[in-house]
């Protein structure tokens, strides 16, 4: 009995070890003459029909490799190794392939040329990713970001923002080319998918490095998209008009023309509802965006940066015109390369704002805002190669502002009791013009002994802002000494007021580059930068005329802020495959002089200064690696810091300038770690940093009967402190059902100091974030994209202790789409946000934006879409945001695009030359 059940246990486990053994492919990879085990391998595994990656691993440090075996179809199995040739076999459904020797025989001993048919999906040369475009199924008339959405590891949000490899991708090029300078979506929403070869993701080094063959740790995540040679011989583009409800209208025009080298491409694009920006913002972020934004490393930073081109941050409804030109071509056998382009932009809108401050200061004010602004701007890149030693690149670029602005303002100071003790009235137009101007050229000789150069860099920066306006102002202070009557006095402004701003920087510096040995180089360098900044602000009151000739010097000003700077440097860099690190050693020579022309008075300092720099990276494979770096630098202060202005357009706030600031040293560490699979589009990314600010700059209050007085100071003997913690993972649930998802966290902790009336106040925060993100992607019926984000916001003050923003904060975005069919498709798209009651603002806020509609495509070639769509249609679009800083808690709302009806007529157009 007892043998019998030996037999049978011995059956069972026999036939499913039989069973499993022929349901996965395994083997072992080494070069066959020398049976070295070769790891890190490429293992594809593709449909033999039509090529399509169904599977990939690599092998292991011992060569070892598996991957699951499909149950029905005929297969190609292809490995490949740098430097050796590509082994490849067909796999059918009915063998055993699980004990597969493979051996690989080096390119350099193969005897006879070896072709291999099919496509590979995924390849990768050296630190690059390469992508091959036709192995990915997309919709017809994709464009390029509709095929980044596919590829392994690479995502795309709402906005057009790209991620691959854990890392934002900062540029978009064209056959190695800018496209419109460095603005990613004018190629990923311009040019069509099928008109793609290959799709490269690589860190591209800085040019410096890049010429020197030298690595100075400084990266920028790069997609490459290479076009097919057929495609670079025609015109394409795309045509839209679209009409709403409520006055609402959008249009847009894109035309390529690519022949060769050439390429000359022209888009324009206008409309009033906020969809005319080529920029990362999306187009319904338009009054209802937090500013809250991630890096690539995971960290959050808040913005106020408005673009006139794009509209970002304005109040009411946008009025903008988008439009440019580009042109580059190659010559003389790529000897000269030239890259061209010109931009036009306008920007009009109007509307209301309202801002509450509660906290150490309380505060509120009512705006109504009339803005015109317009920027032209040129920018021209070229190349010379003389020979394969030498090159030269020149840069320039010129642009001009047009700012014009009519604000009405109501402000009002309260104290603690909610008492009004300052109100004030205020009407300014001011109108700005803005030149700037900059040109660089960058030489390098390269010696014949490899890694030994030489580099020149020149640069020279303008900027000048001339401007004029009017302020007319009211102010009741109840605070201050009243009439004989007993009434508070009315202190009344009736100025016109003149400024003149300007700044020049020339710079050079030289660098030479020694190999010490075939991984070690030795970096030595110097250079010189000159600054010149000037501040002219005239306030004139009406004289006995009734005209604008008698000078205010209470809030005129004229100002001179000088830098020179010369700089030394002696760097050690080790570069191995496996290895990277630097030392470099950085000597600042700072001569800061200032002068007030008004009182006639000046001062000179000099700051001698070691600034030093170490990074390191390890790579364990080539998609796992650990970074790190520490930077110690001198936070010189700046001209606006320094400058005594008394500004009277804001008289309940008053922002003063202190000659007699020293910089604060700041200390900074960063650790980063990513592990990705390419094919399986997983990573795990985790990092952190500290900074400490030593005698920090900071912004000191002082209440002044009833008015805010700002001051920059020195806060002595203290530290501000700032830690940042961030961690994600991206993989796929079900590869069948296109589902992956994404969790992430962050965590922030600081520690700030200012003054409050001289007396110290210590900020502590602490936010923690976690957000997850679920996704199906299959271009068939049901899709989505859904982003959760629970937040918890602690703020505490020393000095208002009753009063904080602690609280509990939900944001969720994203879209849902159904197709029917290949050419119909229901969609909608969403924003929420959650904000529960603080002590600072007792009241909670709650939105739910919901843009639904629905798609038809037309046409044999799907290049005709109708498009319907309602923006918000719950009309919960309220303009609204909240803000903490220094114990101030801010909140306002402002009018915004709200909800209306549109429908959308587009056209995707293409014509090869013969």
């Amino acid at each position: 009995m007892k043998r019998v059940l030996q037999i049978l246990l011995f059956f069972v486990f026999g036939v499913h070890g039989i069973a499993l053994g022929q349901s996965k492919i395994a083997g072992k990879i080494s070069d066959v003459k020398e049976q070295i085990k070769l790891s890190d391998a490429t293992v594809m595994l593709l449909t033999a029909k039509d090529s399509i990656l169904t599977g990939f691993t690599r092998s292991d440090e011992n060569g070892l490799f598996s991957l699951s075996k499909p149950d029905t179809g005929s297969y190609l199995l292809i490995v490949s190794y740098p430097k050796y040739g590509d082994y490849y076999t067909e796999i059918s459904k009915d063998r055993d392939y699980s004990k597969l020797a493979v051996g690989l025989t080096k390119t350099a001993t193969l005897l006879e040329e070896v072709i291999v048919t099919g496509r590979i999906p995924i390849t990768i040369k050296g630190d690059t990713t390469e992508y091959d475009a036709g192995s990915f199924k997309v919709e017809k008339n994709a464009k390029v970001e509709d095929l980044l959405k596919v590829l392994p590891g690479i995502t795309v949000d709402a906005s057009g923002k790209i991620t691959a490899q854990g890392k934002t991708v900062k540029k978009v090029l064209v056959d190695g080319e800018e496209f419109f300078g460095d603005d990613p979506t004018l190629v990923t929403r311009n040019i069509r998918s099928d008109m793609v070869d290959k799709v490269q993701v690589y860190e591209k080094k800085s040019e410096q490095a890049e010429r020197t063959g030298v690595d100075d740790g400084q990266r920028e995540q790069t997609i490459n998209v290479k076009l097919k040679d057929g495609s670079k011989n025609g015109m394409f583009g795309k045509a839209l008009l679209g009409g709403g409800t409520s006055d609402y209208y959008m249009g847009q025009l894109m035309l390529n023309k690519f022949k060769g080298s050439q390429k000359i491409s022209v888009y324009g694009l206008f409309g009033n509802n906020g969809t005319t920006s080529m920029n990362w913002q999306d187009a319904q972020k338009y009054g209802g965006d937090s500013g809250v934004s991630y890096g690539d490393d995971g960290s959050m930073s808040w913005t106020n940066f408005t673009d006139p081109f794009s509209g970002q941050g304005v109040i009411g409804i946008p009025r903008a015109i988008n439009s440019g030109v580009n042109f580059s071509d190659k010559f003389n056998k790529d000897k000269h390369n030239v890259n061209i382009n010109y931009k036009y932009g306008r920007l009009s809108s109007d509307g209301d704002d309202e801002t509450i401050s509660t906290g150490l200061i309380n505060n509120k004010s009512t705006k109504s805002v009339d803005t015109e602004n317009d920027q032209h701007r040129a920018n021209l890149k070229y190349d010379l190669n003389f020979d394969s030693l030498n090159t030269l690149t020149i840069r320039g670029g010129a642009s001009r502002k047009n700012l014009w602005s009519d604000n009405k303002r109501e402000g009002y100071q309260f104290t603690q009791n909610m008492d009004t003790t300052v109100a004030e009235k205020t009407h300014e137009t001011i109108k700005n013009t803005i030149n700037e101007l900059n040109f660089s050229t960058y030489f390098t000789h390269k010696f014949k002994k490899k890694g030994r150069s030489f580099t020149f860099d020149g640069q020279f920066r303008r900027s000048e802002m001339i401007g004029d306006g009017y302020l007319f102002s009211t102010v009741e202070n109840s605070l201050t000494k009243k009439d004989t009557e007993g009434y508070t006095p009315v202190d009344s402004t009736d100025q016109r007021k003149e400024r003149n701003n300007e700044n020049d920087v020339l710079g050079a510096s030289l660098s030479y580059t020694e190999p010490l040995s075939k991984v070690w180089n030795l970096v030595v360098g110097t250079g010189i930068e000159s600054s010149n900044n000037s501040s002219r602000v005239e306030s004139f009151n009406k004289d006995a005329e009734g005209k604008y000739n008698d000078l205010d010097t209470r809030f005129s000003n004229n100002y001179d802020f000088d830098r020179r700077s010369s700089r030394y440097k002696l760097a050690i860099v080790h570069t191995t495959d496996k290895f990277k690190f630097t030392v470099a050693n950085n000597f600042n020579n700072d001569k800061l002089e200032q002068y007030n022309n008004n009182s006639k008075q000046g001062l000179s300092r000099s700051y001698f200064t070691y600034n030093p720099n170490v990074s390191a990276g390890y790579s364990f494979t080539k998609t796992k690696g650990l970074w790190l770096n520490y930077t110690g630098k001198n936070q010189l202060p700046s001209m606006t810091q320094i400058q005594p202005i008394l500004d009277n357009s804001d008289q309940i706030n008053r922002y003063l300038g202190n000659e007699n600031l020293k910089p604060s040293f700041r200390n900074s560490l960063n650790i980063n770690y990513n592990s990705f699979r390419i094919l399986t589009g997983s990573y795990v990314y985790a990092g952190g940093n500290i900074t400490l600010d030593k005698n920090p700059i900071t912004q000191n209050i002082d209440t002044v009967k009833g008015l805010n007085i700002y001051t920059w100071n020195n806060v002595k003997g203290k530290t501000n402190t700032s830690v940042n913690i961030w961690s994600g993972y991206h993989f796929k649930l079900s590869k069948k059902l296109g589902l992956s998802n994404s969790p992430q966290f962050y965590l922030n902790m600081s520690d700030n100091y200012n003054l409050f009336n001289q007396q110290l106040n210590k900020v502590n925060t602490t936010n923690f974030n976690f957000t997850y993100n679920f996704k199906r992607d299959t271009k068939t019926g049901l899709n989505f994209d859904l982003n959760f984000s629970p937040q918890y916001r602690l703020m505490k003050s020393s000095l208002e202790r009753n009063t904080n923003s602690n609280g509990f904060v939900f944001g969720s975005n994203g879209s849902v789409e159904y197709f029917i069919g290949k050419t119909f498709k229901v969609y909608t798209n969403y924003s929420y946000t959650y904000e529960a009651a603080t002590k600072a603002f007792d009241q909670k806020f709650e939105q739910f934006l919901l843009h639904p509609g629905v798609s038809k495509k037309f046409l044999k070639n799907e290049s005709l879409m109708l498009d319907f769509m309602i923006n918000d249609v719950l009309d919960q679009n309220k303009g609204f945001s909240r803000s903490a800083s220094t114990s101030i808690f801010t909140q306002r709302r402002y009018d915004t695009i709200r909800r209306y009806y549109i429908l959308k007529l587009s056209w995707d157009f293409t014509k090869m030359f013969l």
